[in-house]
């Protein structure tokens, strides 16, 4: 495996010129601390508690579902656990959540011309919104502030025995999620065995965008033991994604590679071995 040039990730992290991601990637580096990288993310974090432009894909002045799952992930990454940043964040995720157990995004943001994976009203980003939320939150251990064995439910309802509905990244939030949560079911044990088998799969056939390897490497670190094949093939491909310009490889555009790289950064800072 490729051996991470750290100094050349952060250079270019700061010179994608977003204030935001630079701090994460030199607190990730362990060159400034969590309280200065806790004060840099919480700018995106609006009154209401939700999030917004936390995900590069939308830049619209709202609180939407999919920014307010990535800052959960910022949140873990710079230890905001105890921060009123957080409370505010589990306050706004209780009120938005449906009665059903599920997340959607609000019929707001169809103003913006949003991302197809981020309409409101598709049952398929229904299932995927709930599954990341719900495994950020159990990573945090604020799963009891929601009504998480509703979400449990909504989630475990959209797989059909192969996969989950149309999307890859379900698989690597579900997997992780219901692993956690541990409950020992036969169902539960048939979804996580089926997600591995998928997201192995999908990057053997290169099915999976490089940057998602990042994710993925991430989710089965989460899972432990039950995924250790696809936790070593999503790991080689991120060592081996590190481009020349020190950012990370992917075909979502250039806009994205910061934030790809960040994630890259704090994988290996929490998993030093893999380095």
């Amino acid at each position: 495996m490729t051996k991470v040039n750290t100094d050349k990730a952060i250079d270019f992290v700061q010179a994608s010129g977003d204030p935001i991601l630079s701090a994460l990637a030199l607190f990730a580096a362990r060159r400034t601390d969590a309280k200065q990288a806790l004060d840099a993310i919480k700018a995106y974090q609006r009154n209401d508690g939700g999030w917004t432009k936390a995900d590069m894909d939308f830049q619209g002045d709202l609180s939407i579902i999919t920014a307010t799952s990535v800052a959960l992930q910022w949140l873990l990454y710079v230890g905001g656990e105890g921060s009123a940043v957080l409370e505010k964040t589990v306050d706004y995720l209780r009120r938005a959540q449906r009665s059903d157990g599920a997340w959607d995004e609000p019929d707001e943001i169809r103003q913006y011309n949003p991302q197809p994976w981020m309409l409101p009203g598709r049952y398929e980003n229904q299932v995927w919104l709930t599954s990341a939320i719900g495994c950020k939150l159990k990573e945090l251990g604020r799963e009891q502030d929601v009504d998480f064995d509703r979400a449990l439910d909504f989630v475990r309802r959209g797989w059909d025995g192969n996969r989950f509905p149309v999307f890859v990244h379900t698989h690597w939030m579900a997997m992780p999620l219901l692993h956690m949560q541990a409950t020992g079911s036969a169902l539960d044990g048939r979804i996580i065995a089926g997600c591995k088998r998928f997201l192995y799969e999908a990057i053997v056939n290169n099915q999976v965008d490089p940057g998602d390897l990042i994710s993925i490497a991430y989710a089965s670190l989460l899972t432990g033991g039950v995924a250790d094949d696809l936790r070593e093939l999503s790991l080689k491909g991120v060592l081996d994604n590190q481009m020349d310009d020190g950012g990370w490889k992917t075909n979502y555009g250039d806009k994205n590679r910061a934030g790809f790289t960040v994630g890259a950064l704090f994988l290996l800072k929490r998993f030093p071995s893999i380095q």
